[in-house]
């Protein structure tokens, strides 16, 4: 399915006009990115019998919002990062105002996808795009950032740190989720925002723990958390604890599924996967 979500991100692509900003835009959401939204996402509905084709450009919304905040993370403002995906961050390779409008543009168009769609009611297009805003607003995706920013050089305890991640990071892969749920399962749209939860702070623990463990050639980009001493689980708790709380969360995602009903489907092979991953 990666090569049909790179295909809708392309599609939407051409359809920007020629120029610096829709190369940065290229440049940006066609790296080699993992593109963990929107297969959990895809994955999902299949899980539910359901063909996601027609949904690609829907689903793929987050991925376009994902990268918006990549983006953006990465600008000298925030963490001054060089390196995001094995290469140059974007406004390394274009320039700092290309850099936030190449983020604009991708955050703005995330909606117009939705909108546009021609599969969506009316009240399904709306539903969407209030989990969106939520899930990456003032009360989501931004505000874990105004509170990563905020950590740096300071001491914080654990459950601040889990809020930050949930924010920051549970968020988008709560909506992505929570999208599939809406088309799909529309009455378990709370259970699969109590997954997202859990696999957002697995996933993160997991980024720690190999920031932690890799070289910067293997893990992939600039360990800009060690640079401007920010928490990590890693820095808070230790390696050893950090596996620890690693292992319950699993044990916690395992009884979702559970209860769920999602063991042995699609969606559970993806979500093995995903929490299998080496960098």
């Amino acid at each position: 399915m990666t090569s049909l979500i790179n295909k809708t991100l392309n599609d939407y692509i051409n359809t920007l006009p020629e120029g610096k900003l829709k190369e940065a835009i290229f440049y940006a959401l066609l790296g080699d990115g993992k593109r963990v939204r929107p297969l959990l996402a895809i994955s999902l509905l299949q899980s539910k019998n359901i063909d996601p084709t027609p949904y690609l450009d829907v689903l793929c919304a987050v991925e376009l919002i994902h990268t918006y905040s990549l983006i953006h993370d990465d600008l000298p403002a925030m963490d001054d990062d060089t390196l995001r995906r094995g290469k140059p961050t974007v406004h390394i390779k274009f320039d700092e105002a290309t850099a936030i409008l190449a983020g604009d543009a991708l955050l703005t168009d995330s909606f117009y996808l939705v909108a546009n769609s021609k599969v969506l009611s009316g009240d399904l297009k709306s539903k969407i795009i209030e989990i969106l805003s939520k899930k990456s607003g003032s009360t989501g995706m931004v505000l874990g950032q105004i509170y990563d920013i905020e950590s740096e050089n300071k001491q914080i305890d654990i459950n601040h740190l889990n809020k930050m991640y949930e924010l920051k990071t549970s968020n988008l892969i709560q909506a992505s989720l929570m999208i599939a749920s809406a088309i799909a399962a529309p009455s378990k749209i709370d259970k699969f925002e109590q997954l997202g939860y859990y696999i957002g702070l697995i996933y993160q623990i997991q980024d720690d723990i190999l920031e932690h463990t890799l070289t910067i050639e293997e893990f992939g980009k600039s360990k800009s958390d060690d640079i401007r001493n920010k928490p990590t689980y890693v820095s808070l708790i230790g390696l050893d604890k950090s596996k620890e709380l690693l292992m319950s969360y699993s044990n916690l995602l395992s009884e979702l599924f559970s209860e769920l009903k999602l063991n042995n489907t699609l969606f559970d092979e993806q979500i093995k996967s995903l929490l299998n991953r080496k960098k």
